[in-house]
């Protein structure tokens, strides 16, 4: 049992507060949402971004047909809790607790993602009927988890346990394909015709810190290229300065989101998750895109330096961390091609 109080809740309404979505914390967050879905089928689901936008009303979208009934953005909630918020921002949220937000809306059950204690007591005043929050050890909740409860390390499976919270017991999340569209996995099938020796390459990240050098990527793809496999590169608009690079050091390399398909304009999330779908594993720095192949449910090979795998390690099984600090540093280009190129032929065994 997975709530203290054992209530058994049926909402026909959800309310889930959240900041903001980038594209990585939108899929961080989708296997919450599936979850969210399978255990309360009938209630409207209202995502509430409460100081800026959310991606499932743009590149996500197709992610959650379905799965969110609702999206509403920049609802001016929580920005007392953003360190860069402005003052005049920040006033705004006390308003809130004179005049509730969303025009009064009113949510059956009302599900806090963050855990910043000024927040939280902002998002409260959205009207509800039942509260849920992990903030301050859920002591602001009305839905508690037992005294012998344990938070997950992992985003992703932190926030499911929200939604175990919610209905009292484990969840099994859904596990790959996520209901895409149909024309999706149409262009992925042109795009990588079936073959079971692909293996995907993700050498970039909005955060450059987090990138593992791109020689490496490279030494890593030309060795499975000798071994008849072919590499697959995702690699977004600000990489596109590596395309002329890659394709002369490992030229049976294919590039499925540039050539005809640039040339269509057929690109984003949905795009890479079913190209992910038809890929052996991959290899990946901490980035949005790695987030993408994890959702389309191929294994992840991550490679971390500064940063801690723990957090945002893919939920695929057969995905794996490499932490540099194996070799001694935080330095990310202290991990070896060679101790990676180990790791990915055990998925071809």
């Amino acid at each position: 049992m997975l709530q203290k109080n054992n209530r058994k809740i049926k909402p026909s309404s959800i309310g889930v507060y959240v900041g903001l979505d980038f594209v990585g914390d939108g899929l961080i967050k989708l296997p919450f949402i599936r979850s969210l879905r399978q255990v309360f089928p009938n209630s409207k689901i209202t995502w509430i971004a409460g100081t800026h936008k959310s991606e499932f009303n743009r590149t996500l979208a197709p992610l959650v047909k379905g799965l969110i009934d609702e999206v509403l953005e920049e609802c001016k909630i929580g920005f007392i809790g953003v360190n860069e918020a402005k003052i005049s921002e920040r006033l705004s949220d006390l308003l809130n607790f004179f005049k509730p937000p969303l025009n009064s809306k009113s949510f059956d059950l009302l599900i806090d993602t963050q855990t910043h204690l000024l927040t939280t007591l902002v998002v409260k005043t959205i009207k509800h009927k039942y509260f849920l929050s992990g903030c301050a050890k859920f002591c602001l909740s009305d839905l508690k988890p037992p005294s012998n409860f344990k938070r997950e390390l992992n985003l992703s499976q932190r926030l499911v346990q929200l939604a175990e919270i919610a209905i009292g017991g484990k969840i099994k999340v859904p596990p790959p394909p996520l209901p895409l569209e149909k024309k999706y996995r149409d262009l992925a099938k042109i795009a990588l015709p079936k073959n079971d020796n692909y293996i995907g390459f993700a050498p970039g990240a909005g955060d450059t810190t987090k990138c593992w050098n791109l020689s490496n990527f490279i030494d890593v793809a030309k060795f499975f290229s000798k071994k008849k496999k072919i590499p697959v590169f995702f690699l977004g608009p600000k990489e596109e300065k590596w395309l002329k690079t890659i394709k002369k050091e490992v030229p049976r390399s294919l590039f499925p989101e540039w050539g005809e398909f640039k040339k269509k304009n057929i690109s984003g999330p949905a795009f890479v998750i079913a190209l992910s779908e038809r890929i052996k594993c991959a290899l990946a720095n901490d980035s949005g895109t790695a987030h993408m192949i994890d959702a389309g449910g191929a294994p992840i090979v991550k490679v971390f330096g500064r940063s801690l795998p723990g957090k945002y390690t893919g939920l695929t099984p057969g995905s794996l961390t490499i932490d540099s600090r194996i070799f001694g540093s935080t330095d990310i280009n202290t991990i070896t091609p060679n101790y990676v190129i180990k790791k990915i032929e055990e998925y071809f065994v």
